[in-house]
């Protein structure tokens, strides 16, 4: 499954984690830290056991793969056999039974959504083909402002409805042509299937990421926080610009600086980021949202919507309800970061 999302997160655990081994650390030797690195959802995963894992790392890799397998099996827009596939696929406004994992998924989707004032938007796929950031085709020019408006007809949290009867779920399209992307949230997913493994298996020290998403417990191999940097947009090798201590939460990045396209007749330059409500992306200078939370999958689905609002709305909002934001904004040419004041603690590693 494709992620649209371009979202990045830097694990300076991983050094931190080698060079412990590397320099036979008393506390916690090699044999403690088990490790899996791969491919899911059309990104890479990282995930490191820094508390004895029974079958080692071969076995944590298959754990890990297990745990992926179960998301996308239900949330994959690109197989054919997946759940969310096929009710994409499904051209009718008849009520559709769908699996309880896929209820939950949607309906916390929309619970998440309607904090943010459904900026982040699980039926913003058409706009995002339409402006060639999906599957089929990239753009070299802006689309057509008729089939703007047309692909927002498709578009808003108003387009289907959830509802439980006897026991059984189900989901109806108000067109047959709406679709369901969960995207925005797989990387959250992945990363909070493989922590809740861990944490049943009593693995008190691990980090968990899949892509730009990643949740951590207790500490690294050298007994220290985990520590995560944030990339910075301004620099050819998007360098760390900040590091963060979760101090055991989920956390997750969105930006907008890796995929784009620029229009060839007026120059201009689109970022895949796309307002559901004026179908267009975003036209303004934040680069990255961060958010911290309990799960990943809360941090993935806000930090989304938190990017198409910009850091000053963004900011005000994560003030209001108590959230850890930070922002960063490029500003003649340099990158800018903002802290929300639930955000500042996280910053302080090693302080």
């Amino acid at each position: 499954m494709r992620i649209f999302k371009m979202k990045k997160l830097i694990a300076i655990a991983v050094s931190a984690v080698l060079l412990a081994v590397a320099c036979n650390d008393k506390e916690n030797t090699v044999q403690d830290v088990a490790m899996s690195q791969g491919k899911t959802m059309g990104t890479f995963y990282m995930v490191q056991s820094v508390s004895p894992y029974e079958g080692g790392s071969g076995q944590l890799t298959a754990d890990c793969e297990a745990e992926f397998k179960r998301i996308v099996d239900v949330i994959s827009t690109f197989d054919p056999k997946a759940e969310l596939y096929r009710l994409d696929d499904l051209k009718s406004i008849e009520p559709v039974e769908i699996s309880p994992l896929l209820f939950k998924i949607i309906s916390g989707c929309q619970k998440q959504s309607a904090r943010i004032d459904y900026a982040m938007d699980i039926t913003v796929g058409p706009l995002v083909s339409l402006w060639g950031f999906g599957k089929d085709k990239r753009l070299s020019r802006e689309p057509d402002p008729i089939a703007v408006e047309t692909a927002k007809r498709l578009v808003g949290s108003d387009k289907f409805k959830l509802y439980e009867e006897n026991g059984r779920h189900y989901l109806e399209k108000a067109y047959p042509e709406v679709r369901i992307d969960l995207a925005t949230v797989g990387e959250g997913l992945g990363a909070d299937a493989v922590a809740d493994m861990l944490d049943a298996k009593g693995i008190k020290n691990y980090f968990a990421s899949v892509a730009g998403a990643s949740r951590s417990a207790g500490v690294n191999s050298r007994g220290k926080p985990w520590r995560i940097g944030i990339e910075d947009p301004s620099t050819p090798d998007h360098s760390i610009f900040a590091t963060v201590c979760p101090m055991g939460k989920a956390m997750s990045t969105a930006g907008s600086y890796r995929n784009y396209f620029k229009d060839e007749k007026n120059g201009r330059i689109y970022s895949h980021a796309i307002d559901p409500k004026t179908g267009r992306p975003v036209d303004h200078s934040t680069m990255s949202v961060t958010v911290i939370a309990d799960i990943s999958f809360e941090t993935d689905a806000l930090d989304t919507g938190l990017l198409v609002w910009g850091a000053d709305k963004a900011l005000e909002w994560a003030e209001r309800e108590g959230v850890a934001v930070y922002t960063i904004e490029m500003k003649d040419g340099k990158s800018v970061g903002r802290a929300s004041s639930a955000f500042k603690p996280y910053l302080k590693c090693g302080e």
